[in-house]
């Protein structure tokens, strides 16, 4: 089955570089997926994407090669099944505060199968990602489950006390950490408060002991380095948005 493996980069690569894409148009995808970056994430939590436009975003950066993150508004099963039988090859999941919220995540992304019995997305080889019915029932439910990757947002401090719990469930790929959010809960006013980083570093120390990939979004490349020493390998590094602005405020 032809799918562009993000899993086996995330488990495989000390340093991937995507950004956010918020305009929920196809041209931009194409422009950004041309300039070699390891992913792109489309922020269907915070950006106007309708369906139509997840579609046809997807599709632009499957035909540059680009592996394609939706971060969903939510972990309903139906909006999962979507994206994933558009093609996209991860889920971002936003608020993930506890085992539960871990464990629904898993398995909206996941067929039900020998290694996830309590899997639930909806089958269908009927979609792109099933290559339009070219693939049978097993062959689809192996991949699938093979290759998609779950990426849980911890962005609370709930989520944070909860971590030993959240990182023993099996499936998740990544632990992406939204500081902002984060240090919101914790009452902060700056993303670099010290109690915002030691919060940090007790997620980072649950990951490893449990072998789960570290990603965070940074606003620029400038502190890139400082969390890659700490463990960090999955970087969404500011947004279309951001880069067009930035730009213009130049002129």
């Amino acid at each position: 089955m032809a799918v562009i493996s993000l899993k086996e980069q995330l488990f495989s690569s000390d340093r991937m570089i995507g950004t956010f894409i918020k305009t929920p148009n196809y041209q931009v995808v194409e422009i950004v997926t041309s300039c070699n970056l390891s992913f792109i994430a489309l922020d269907a939590e915070h950006a106007p994407f309708s369906k139509y436009d997840l579609d046809t975003c997807i599709l632009a950066a499957r035909a540059n090669d680009t592996p394609v993150i939706v971060r969903v508004p939510t972990s309903n099963e139906e909006d999962v099944l979507s994206v994933l039988d558009m093609g996209a090859n991860g889920v971002l999941f936003p608020h993930i505060n506890c085992k539960q919220d871990a464990i629904a995540a898993i398995n909206a992304s996941k067929y039900k199968s020998k290694d996830f019995e309590m899997g639930r997305r909806g089958f269908s080889n009927s979609s792109r990602s099933g290559n339009y019915g070219s693939y049978t029932i097993d062959a689809m439910i192996e991949a699938s489950n093979k290759n998609v990757s779950v990426l849980c947002q911890i962005e609370e401090i709930q989520a944070v006390d909860n971590i030993d719990e959240i990182t023993e469930v099996k499936g998740i790929d990544c632990l992406f950490i939204g500081r902002a959010d984060l240090a919101v809960s914790m009452g902060c006013n700056s993303i670099n408060d010290s109690s915002v980083e030691n919060a940090i570093d007790i997620v980072v120390k649950s990951s490893k002991r449990n072998g789960i990939p570290l990603g965070m979004y940074l606003p620029d490349n400038n502190d890139l380095e400082k969390w890659i020493s700490k463990g960090f390998s999955l970087f969404i590094v500011g947004s279309d948005q951001s880069y067009l602005r930035s730009s213009i405020l130049k002129l």
